[in-house]
């Protein structure tokens, strides 16, 4: 009795986490993408009916969760390998995303133990057990899915305060509010000095003045990119981690994105970083 209450409860605590972490993020994946959205909530509507079923013993209920964590999974690999359509190829290692991982894998790696087939007749019959102990499984259970939810959440936050924000979608960012030159220096302490070709228009150099050096500090860990002509969206290849002490005002802080054949001497371009897309600037 005891081994098919862990297993079941267990079960339940994989699937509605997993659930709940995807309902905590499609706010977020359908400002990127509409139907990424609706996928996420799908997923959390499929992970509540299938923690019912697991409830009542219903061997669907398995299957169903089954095909939730699978899915997800796939999803998973498709959006860091291929990036699913309508947006840039995500990163692997963010703090839901892991935590959704882990979880999927963990639920699949039960199923594999098929509990569905362990019958009444295997049950050993116990005494009733008291009042207290009845409910020990639901609130175990009900905790365990209260501080998994507040762990990856802490856990996302801090890993957003010390690498930044990702850029989103082209759509996403074409659609973004534009910030002033006199909003960039008041509120993220930066002021864009230059945007050049160089290299014989392989690179373009873009080069922002500190003002405030610890405004820009976490302004500038955010992932840049530039929105060219509202059409195309290039990322920056890499942007080199620094300390406030490092940043010190009137100073410059340099990027460097690859043209791809799109930026030439009098395109219109966007500094994007993190959700912040700047006034276009004219290509020197």
């Amino acid at each position: 009795m005891m081994k098919i209450k862990i297993f079941r409860w267990l079960a339940i605590v994989l699937i509605m986490e997993i659930g709940l972490l995807h309902f905590f993020t499609a706010q977020s994946e359908y400002e990127e993408a509409a139907y990424m959205g609706y996928l996420f909530m799908l997923n959390f509507l499929g992970a509540i009916i299938s923690a019912y079923g697991i409830f009542y013993k219903q061997g669907w209920g398995w299957m169903l969760g089954f095909f939730v964590a699978a899915g997800s999974i796939a999803g998973y690999a498709w959006s860091r390998t291929l990036g699913m359509p309508g947006m840039n190829v995500e990163e692997w290692f963010t703090p839901y995303g892991v935590m959704a991982l882990t979880l999927e894998s963990f639920f699949i790696l039960l199923l594999l133990l098929r509990p569905w087939r362990i019958t009444s007749t295997d049950e050993i019959i116990a005494s009733e057990p008291k009042k207290f102990f009845r409910y020990l499984p639901q609130m175990t259970g009900l905790i365990s899915i209260i501080l998994l939810s507040v762990f990856t959440f802490q856990w996302d936050v801090s890993v957003k305060q010390i690498y930044g924000h990702h850029v989103g979608s082209l759509a996403q960012v074409c659609k973004t509010p534009l910030t002033s030159k006199a909003e960039l220096e008041e509120r993220y302490g930066v002021q864009v000095s230059l945007v050049a070709a160089s290299m014989m228009n392989s690179i373009v150099d873009v080069r922002l003045k500190i003002i405030d050096p610890e405004k820009a500090h976490a302004f500038l860990q955010n992932q840049a990119a530039l929105l060219v002509n509202q059409e195309a969206l290039i990322l920056a290849p890499h942007m080199h981690s620094h300390t406030g002490s490092r940043l010190k005002a009137g100073k410059m802080f340099i990027l460097f994105f690859p043209t791809q054949q799109l930026i030439h001497i009098g395109s219109e371009v966007s500094l994007v970083l993190g959700g912040v897309r700047m006034e276009p600037v004219i290509v020197r």
